[in-house]
């Protein structure tokens, strides 16, 4: 089951389930790209993920285009649970998601 997403930042660590909702399901791959409109870095990792302490620093656009996606996935048996996952980032900035949910 394909679905896509926009997490609209609010400078806080924020749980990517936050935005998908509970469904149940766990993840086999996901996509996340910054919008292109975005001035700053978003940072992905675990609950306590900052600008300073991550896993991923994604880049932020540059004249309106967006850098390319972050995949993450592409699990074979097993999966990831979004609720797993934090980004944080400056606030009103958008991350679009794009969810294989393993169903």
């Amino acid at each position: 089951m394909i679905r896509h997403h926009v997490l609209t930042l609010d400078g806080t660590a924020q749980q990517l389930s936050a935005v998908t909702g509970a469904l149940g399901f766990g993840i086999r791959t996901i996509s996340l790209q910054p919008a292109g409109a975005n001035g700053n870095p978003i940072y992905l990792g675990g609950p306590a993920v900052s600008s300073t302490d991550f896993g991923v620093r994604m880049e932020a656009g540059t004249g309106g285009v967006p850098p390319a996606p972050f995949v993450l996935g592409e699990y074979q048996t097993g999966w990831a649970q979004l609720a797993e996952c934090y980004v944080i980032g400056t606030s009103t900035q958008k991350l679009h998601i794009l969810v294989d949910y393993a169903v």
